[in-house]
């Protein structure tokens, strides 16, 4: 160990303090680190940068020997719970937290922050007061997402299906069509060629190739004829399922025998429950408070940063 080590503030001798693992000046008591080349303070800087590497084990080491010499200092503290958090900042540990109303209650129950809001004459009093503060209001919002689900995010009044509604499945147009035109020609060519047959509309030819066989007078004019009628009927059954389904789906609307969303989806009620989850349907006075108690959390977390900052300096 050298012995040439001299303390920055007050050049007073440093001496290793094997409980701690800092040097120690004899003099004024400020403690370094033996971690680093230039052998720098330790300092809320230096455990800062550790935080931020993620090394909280050791920033909590350090914190330790500074709060030896600095037991009332408030943001020492801070940074001992935020290390045992597995956080950088307060707003890091509360905006991680705010999803799980569980983790928001033990972040607000800390006895910690009784002990960070009395220290030192209650500089931190402020700081504990805000965290409290963002903590109920993210609780509030968590009853109403848990009361009217996921929609009162959005702000948006949606008509969704109540639990023991079933949506009615109705079937598109570009379904239909292809389904119209495979039975229009199941149907329409065995009978065009057995109207063939009986009108005598084949004749007897004969080629050098397969010799005599059979064919129609007019093939040209047959297979245009027959792929018209199939598509106009293919066309014209389109249209006239998709018109009936409309109608008597508002038929059995308008006798309550089923209800229609705002989307235009018909639903109809069920004896079996489609969802376990039953939420309420958001009215404009909830979706209002919702969105003013967001806006106070983001003001709060800006407020959190803001004292965190003020403190530091102080510090």
């Amino acid at each position: 160990m050298e012995e040439n080590k001299v303390c920055t503030t007050c050049a007073g001798k440093l001496e290793f303090n094997t409980l701690i693992g800092f040097y120690e000046c004899k003099s004024c008591g400020k403690i370094y680190s033996v971690t680093e080349e230039d052998l720098k303070p330790a300092s809320l800087a230096s455990v800062n940068r550790l935080m931020l590497d993620h090394k909280y084990d050791e920033a909590q080491n350090k914190i330790r020997s500074l709060l030896e010499a600095d037991p009332d200092n408030v943001m020492l503290h801070l940074h001992s719970f935020l290390c045992r958090k597995r956080a950088v900042s307060t707003n890091q540990l509360l905006i991680s937290a705010c999803d799980s109303e569980e983790q928001i209650r033990q972040v607000k129950d800390d006895p910690d922050w009784d002990k960070i809001r009395t220290i030192n004459g209650g500089r931190g009093s402020k700081l504990t007061d805000l965290v409290r503060e963002y903590c109920d209001d993210q609780l509030k919002m968590s009853v109403l997402r848990r009361k009217y689900g996921p929609e009162i995010e959005s702000g948006i009044v949606k008509d969704v299906p109540a639990a023991n509604e079933k949506r009615i499945r109705t079937i598109p147009k570009y379904i239909l069509f292809p389904i119209s035109l495979i039975i229009w020609c199941a149907i329409v060519i065995p009978i065009s060629f057995h109207l063939a047959s009986v009108n005598h509309w084949f004749i007897e030819d004969w080629s050098w190739n397969i010799g005599y066989y059979q064919r129609l007078k007019n093939e040209d004019a047959f297979i245009l004829s027959v792929i018209g009628i199939i598509l106009a009927l293919t066309v014209f059954s389109t249209l006239f399922v998709s018109v009936f389904m409309k109608r008597r789906i508002q038929r059995l609307a308008k006798n309550g025998r089923i209800r229609i969303l705002k989307d235009g989806t018909p639903v109809k009620a069920t004896s079996e429950f489609q969802d376990h989850s039953v939420y309420l349907k958001p009215d404009q006075v909830a979706i209002r408070e919702y969105r003013e108690l967001k806006f106070r959390c983001e003001t709060i977390i800006e407020g959190i940063r803001k004292e965190e900052a003020r403190l530091m300096t102080d510090s």
